[in-house]
């Protein structure tokens, strides 16, 4: 980025990692009453999630995998605490802990069933959270394709709304591999779905100001 101070630099990077955090969330956490259903288990964590009472979600989930459950039950209950450790680290200010389990909760999520496309995002998303080298950022494309590839049953239920999300998300991992044609081109990709989307909108202002 030519031109920008260090500082400037900071605050850069940090919107982005805020763009990226529009997919996880925030809330306060509750206990949960005593679950005996697996899918009662599935819908009360998706809902204790969606509230923002991640702690309570986790809780339900792992409840679920204390269940005889068919494995796509089994990868949705992984997911969803792939999802939820993914947001207590956004709470934490990005707990690197966190964001390794949530990545572990992940894959077993995608061993448990490779269709789990909602899956394949949350991986994606940690991936570059992480992005502890440029082969992070690679697998996190790989991902996304994978999640368009997979089962759309399991997308567009939570955190994002459209493929135009995962268009973004494409482009925040092009702009970190310095591939700056490749960013704008998925850009313009998620902006002819959705003209008001707001990480591609922030990372227009970026490409801007640099």
């Amino acid at each position: 980025m030519s031109g920008l101070c260090c500082m400037e630099k900071v605050i850069h990077y940090s919107l982005l990692t805020f763009i990226l955090l529009v997919f996880l969330g925030c809330g306060s956490d509750r206990q949960v009453d005593e679950i005996t259903d697996p899918e009662d288990g599935l819908a009360r964590g998706w809902q204790e999630y969606a509230s923002g009472n991640y702690e309570s979600a986790i809780l339900s989930f792992e409840s679920v995998l204390n269940m005889d459950s068919q494995p796509e039950t089994m990868s949705d209950a992984h997911n969803g605490l792939g999802w939820s450790y993914a947001c207590i680290s956004g709470d934490a200010g990005v707990n690197k802990v966190n964001v390794g389990v949530a990545l572990e909760k992940f894959q077993i999520a995608l061993d448990e069933d490779a269709a789990n496309s909602d899956a394949w995002v949350g991986m994606a998303s940690m991936l570059v959270v992480r992005r502890n080298s440029d082969d992070d950022l690679d697998k996190a494309i790989a991902c996304i394709d994978k999640s368009l590839d997979g089962n759309a049953d399991y997308l567009y239920r939570h955190d994002y709304d459209s493929e135009a999300d995962l268009y973004a998300l494409r482009a925040q991992c092009y702009y970190f591999l310095g591939n700056i044609d490749g960013a704008k081109t998925e850009i313009d990709r998620c902006l002819e779905i959705d003209k008001q989307n707001q990480s591609a909108m922030a990372l227009m202002t970026i490409f801007q100001m640099d």
